[in-house]
């Protein structure tokens, strides 16, 4: 089979497998798919390869269709596995891993005859860019050319905290909670400090309560500020329609006055303030492209904790869950940050001050488990194929540490500024461009379409 083009997706969670899909179901003239990935489990990644009960999506089932033009995909998936599943209902991300492994198979069977497609385990370590291709070095010593690389990579391990450098060497300091296992050997009865109190943090304490931890359960941030539920199967029937001033906004002050006054009117007007919420994402990526570097850092410095907490927001069962454990002292939130730790034959020893307090105070606990959430900062990752691409100037992160510079066609920026031919990201690290890039309602869209300007390539070529 004559093959013109030759596509290597690197990662094969959510993006390169909708990525992977979307090209076979569309691609007609000669085409070679490679989705690559060094684990070997095709469709899942970390978020969809845990087993856990407790692990449910974020995300209502309604709305997490692989397809921007199909978006009951997923539901009727779900209902023929759990005929009760209706539109509203969060559901094991175990079952959401079985949706993107049954579609993947099912577009690689139903793919034209012009169309080739492969699965590489391997990792990639650098990719050499050259006029008429890509040549993909692998951990292995192999390497692999193509007419075009996607980086879909998902999410990094979380950075180390600062102040937790000099300890980061102990095994008691669980930097990556997400590694498989790793929460097996810690005693039920050890006393247990939770560094953040996003939704990685809910994962966490449930999965210890889970294994029937008995000890001392702590998370600290420097606000504590839990993400919100989300409301019980509910689903509004419209969205309170956006006022024209905040579309015009370009300082996060005059921003952040509009989008109260927007919340207010719409809870006049019988909304609940996820309505907003849900309103406003659709225009957040304009509305992040409009500010200035200036007002991006003002916003991430003073804002983005509570942007979070409401955007990214628990499903109801986990947060009845948590609430629960608050509720009875089987888990305690603290506001303060870390400003010192140590290490002895017995503990991990932390200074820690309380937020609005002048004074440390100082504590021991036998574990500490790095909840911070996933690393996006270029300068902070230990990831092989990015730190080499970074060292020769071939691709740039972002100023304020959100992910990588790419433009409107998803090709990867240089550091010289200049838009890569044939190297693309789809992955959260799109969050640099458009700051709504880290969930499959945006997610999917973004694939489809890079998918479509790939193909649309391979015809004009």
């Amino acid at each position: 089979m004559r093959v013109n083009q030759c596509i290597s997706i690197i990662g094969s969670g959510f993006c390169g497998t909708a990525l992977s899909i979307q090209l076979l179901h569309h691609a007609k003239e000669p085409l070679h798919v490679q989705l690559i990935n060094r684990s070997g489990l095709l469709a899942r990644g970390l978020a969809y390869g845990t087993r856990s009960a407790s692990h449910l999506l974020n995300v209502p089932a309604g709305r997490m269709s692989l397809f921007p033009d199909h978006p009951n995909d997923f539901l009727f998936f779900a209902q023929s596995r759990l005929p009760e599943a209706r539109t509203g209902d969060f559901l094991p991300r175990s079952l959401y891993g079985d949706y993107l492994e049954q579609r993947l198979a099912e577009a690689i069977a139903g793919r034209s005859p012009a169309v080739s497609f492969e699965h590489v385990e391997a990792q990639v370590v650098d990719i050499d860019t050259t006029p008429g291709k890509v040549t993909l070095e692998l951990l292995d010593g192999r390497r692999l050319e193509a007419t075009q690389a996607i980086i879909a990579t998902g999410n990094f391990a979380p950075a180390i905290p600062a102040p937790l450098a000099d300890i980061a060497s102990d095994p008691r300091f669980i930097r990556d909670p997400w590694r498989p296992g790793v929460l097996q050997p810690i005693d039920p009865k050890s006393r247990i400090l939770l560094i953040g109190t996003g939704l990685t943090m809910l994962d966490v304490a449930l999965a210890l309560q889970d294994k029937g931890h008995l000890g001392s359960l702590q998370a600290l941030s420097r606000r504590a500020l839990l993400p919100q539920p989300h409301r019980s199967n509910q689903e509004s029937p419209s969205l309170p329609e956006i006022p024209e001033s905040i579309l015009q906004q370009t300082t996060m002050r005059h921003l952040l006055s509009d989008v109260r006054n927007f919340v207010h009117e719409a809870q006049r007007d019988g909304f609940d303030w996820r309505d907003v919420v849900a309103a406003l994402r659709p225009i957040t990526p304009l509305l992040w492209q409009r500010l200035a570097c200036s007002e991006r850092k003002r916003f991430l410095r003073h804002l983005q904790p509570y942007w979070e907490v409401h955007r990214h927001r628990a499903a109801p069962r986990i947060a009845a869950r948590i609430e629960a454990m608050l509720r009875q002292s089987l888990l305690q939130v603290k506001a303060g940050r870390v400003s010192a730790a140590s290490i002895t034959d017995t503990a991990l020893v932390l200074d820690v001050k309380p937020r609005g307090k002048q004074q440390s105070c100082r504590f021991e606990v036998d574990y500490i488990i790095n909840c911070t959430g996933p690393c996006s900062d270029l300068s902070k990752l230990d990831e092989p194929l990015l730190n080499s691409l970074c060292a020769r100037g071939e691709v740039l992160g972002d100023e304020e540490g959100l992910g990588l510079e790419a433009d409107d066609g998803y090709r990867l920026m240089r550091k010289d500024e200049a838009a890569q031919e044939r190297l693309f990201l789809l992955s959260p690290m799109l969050r640099a461009r458009y700051w709504e890039a880290t969930a499959v309602p945006e997610l999917r869209q973004h694939a489809a379409r890079l998918a479509e300007q790939l193909l649309a390539k391979n015809l004009a070529d």
